[in-house]
């Protein structure tokens, strides 16, 4: 079992019921995918994809419209804020840098007619949303500071919208389930640069504690459906590396999980 799946034991073992009294507590939260059709929650690979183009999604946008809430109250902290982006930027790291990339090599691969939006494919979307960010942490003015946070709130949904409604389609069409979920293991994998073990430990629990509860024992799910699969061949592995520019320095042993 890969160091994931322990760190994910352990946060089951003793934040279940801690979880499910906060859920029963707090506000109602985003849920679901408008892009999600019931075809496209019946494919095969659907549940490859949710956890991180709906439920890290859901997550981002429930954690922004708290802290929102906490601005209208001047209760803002500003360390939540700086940690909700540092957490965005690496999900947008790892999309940029492997997701985004692994898809286009294999449309190509494939001749594919399919196309990633432009504003996907460039990484200009996850640059704007940097900014907007940033602009956010800067103002000490508390009025100002809501409104920036409730623009910045429409612009990330915009994005994460296009992401759901192009990305799923397009990963689950020309990817196997197997090959999607060991494109996700490589921002565990301690052995790259992406995330450690007490980064992935304080990610895992602040995801979980922002999205609902629905969605947070589908999302465990999908965790143990990953800790149980089988092992996929070393030139599935091999396939997937060479169209990764940021891991082919590393042994195709050390990518492997």
């Amino acid at each position: 079992m890969n160091v994931f799946f322990q760190v994910i034991g352990a946060i089951v073992i003793g934040y279940s019921a801690l979880l499910l009294a906060q859920h029963q507590q707090r506000n109602s939260k985003h849920v679901g995918c408008a892009a999600a059709t019931t075809e496209m929650m019946k494919h095969e690979c659907w549940d490859a994809v949710e956890s991180n183009y709906v439920f890290i999604h859901n997550a981002f946008r429930n954690d922004l419209q708290r802290m929102i809430n906490a601005a209208k109250d001047n209760k803002l902290i500003p360390s939540e804020l700086e940690n909700w982006s540092d957490t965005l930027d690496l999900h947008s790291r790892f999309e940029d840098e492997v997701i985004v990339v692994a898809l286009q090599a294999r449309l190509k691969h494939l001749d594919s007619t399919d196309v990633i939006p432009n504003e996907l494919l460039s990484g200009n979307d996850h640059v704007h949303i940097k900014e907007l960010v940033q602009l956010s942490l800067n103002e000490t003015d508390n009025i100002k500071q809501m409104k920036l946070l409730e623009g910045l709130a429409v612009t990330l949904d915009t994005h994460l919208k296009k992401e759901e409604k192009s990305m799923t389609r397009l990963l689950m069409k020309h990817f196997s389930r197997r090959e999607l979920w060991a494109i996700d293991s490589f921002v565990v994998n301690p052995k790259l640069s992406y995330c450690d073990k007490d980064t992935l430990v304080k990610i895992t629990l602040w995801w979980f504690n922002n999205i609902s509860l629905g969605e947070a024992s589908r999302l465990m799910v999908n965790f143990i459906k990953v800790g149980i699969q089988s092992p996929m061949q070393v030139e599935k592995w091999k396939d997937l590396q060479a169209g990764i520019p940021a891991l082919q320095n590393y042994p195709v042993e050390d990518i492997m999980s």
